[in-house]
């Protein structure tokens, strides 16, 4: 699995490279987010677009990836500097429609891996399509943003519902690298949702990206932070190399498991 780490501090960026962490994430997007995540307690960036050529810089032997902000008539200028300042990834957020999606492609124009992050309805009701893009190289659900635009009491309900099984389905058939939600620390025992269960899930749905959360991010140990790191990265590393290859009806047990958890969350 390929593991991302949301920074723009340079210090954060070498201890992520020497603990083996694949991809750092410079997060522009802001246009409309405090808005409509009011309220939530949720991660609100305040990376901006000079972050790039540092973190480049003190990330040389990976990839960074680089969310922008939704469709508009900043993007052309937008994507033609975060390709020219060293984005590997850009990731198109919060869109709506096919012409949002081929305007990025356009815009990129093969320059970058395209990624594409589903967290509206119109988006996922889209994904069937969205696959078939030729342009299109990976695809994240975001979970916070989707619940918001679904309504849903809880952002695990792609999970109760079905409907993240259903996405998996569409990605899967075309071969796509994808992911979804967050990744938690293993050790962390605060949440509310086992981390472990988590981690079975994305192995049932055979998911190949995935998103050091903020939980995972707040709870480091700062005073080893590349110690810190390596180990919790090795921690699940080894947990879905020992169990990638488990039998259908041993993840089937655990999705059950995971269901009822959420259920009583």
């Amino acid at each position: 699995m390929i593991f991302t780490f949301i920074t723009n501090d340079p210090i954060m960026a070498n201890y992520v490279q020497s603990a083996g962490i694949d991809r750092i994430m410079i997060d522009l997007e802001v246009i409309g987010k405090s808005i409509r995540q009011s309220g939530k307690n949720l991660f609100l960036s305040d990376h901006t677009i000079i972050d790039i050529p540092i973190i480049k810089k003190n990330f040389k032997k990976n990839s960074l990836l680089v969310r922008i902000n939704p469709i508009s008539k900043n993007s052309k200028k937008e994507v033609e500097t975060v390709v020219q300042m060293g984005a590997d990834i850009v990731m198109l957020p919060f869109f709506h429609t096919m012409d949002e999606v081929n305007t990025f492609l356009k815009l990129t124009d093969g320059a970058v891996i395209n990624s594409l992050l589903i967290e509206t309805k119109e988006a996922a009701e889209l994904l069937p399509k969205i696959v078939e893009l030729k342009g299109v190289h990976e695809i994240h659900i975001g979970f916070n943003d989707l619940s918001i635009s679904y309504g849903y009491k809880t952002i695990f309900e792609p999970i109760l519902n079905g409907s993240l099984e259903e996405y998996a389905m569409v990605i899967n058939k075309k071969k796509l690298p994808w992911g979804f939600g967050g990744i938690a620390k293993l050790s962390d025992t605060t949440l509310p949702v086992n981390p472990e269960l988590i981690l079975f899930e994305q192995l049932r749905l055979k998911t190949s990206i995935g998103w050091l959360g903020r939980s995972f991010r707040d709870s480091l140990d700062r005073n080893n932070l590349c110690l810190s790191l390596k180990e919790e990265a090795l921690l699940i590393r080894n947990f879905l190399h020992d169990y990638t290859n488990a039998p259908k009806d041993f993840f089937d047990l655990k999705h059950a498991s995971l269901l009822e958890q959420i259920q009583n969350t």
